[in-house]
């Protein structure tokens, strides 16, 4: 996502984030309370309810986008707090595909569903494979938020697949295994750029 884009998201959520900081409501909160979307998200799409999938992963991609600024908005950031949200990003990222998967394996009229199976594997490993080089370049003192699929741009593809149902799904999984493992490898290959500059 562009840093235009991810500008004016932040503009348009800053109304939410200053309620939310006058509330007192705690970053960890609202961090938490985005996994548990996510959780319910991925039991939605275990069940085939798709368009409530959708609408509760839109939830939960606000709480991940309103938790940071709101730490810093109430001056409340902490290396602990930044080190849970990106853990939570991680789970919350499974559980979506873990509902993902239970449906296309037991209840999905299409058969076989063993290519699908192995396209959410890919796209779950790539997503963390993301988070895992940009985590170890930055642990050697490289910046690494390369990659033309982040994390907001794989949770734009999973809302816009699951609000158009499980056809539309399976593309957006489609997608974002290719994408996933495409950024994996860019920021790979741009830390070992950097490394050897």
């Amino acid at each position: 996502m562009t840093n235009s884009v991810k500008s004016k998201a932040r503009e348009l959520l800053n109304p939410a984030v200053n309620f939310v900081a006058e509330l007192g409501i705690s970053p960890t909160t609202i961090t938490v309370t985005g996994l548990i979307l996510s959780g319910a998200s991925g039991w939605a799409l275990a069940v085939g309810r798709f368009l409530t999938a959708g609408i509760l992963l839109i939830l939960a991609g606000a709480c991940d986008m309103i938790d940071g600024a709101a730490a810093r908005a109430a001056n409340r950031e902490t290396q602990s707090g930044a080190f849970l949200d990106s853990t939570v990003d991680r789970y919350s990222e499974m559980v979506v595909l873990l509902g993902a998967l239970v449906y296309y394996l037991t209840r999905s009229s299409a058969a076989p569903e063993s290519l699908t199976a192995v396209l959410i594997f890919l796209a779950l490993g790539g997503s963390l494979l993301v988070s895992y080089t940009r985590a170890r370049a930055e642990a050697i003192g490289i910046g690494c938020e390369v990659g033309i699929a982040e994390r907001p741009e794989r949770l734009v593809i999973l809302i816009i697949g699951a609000l158009l149902g499980p056809a539309a799904f399976r593309v957006a999984i489609w997608i974002l295994a290719i994408v996933s493992q495409i950024t994996a490898i860019q920021r790979v290959r741009h830390v070992v750029q950097g490394t050897r500059s």
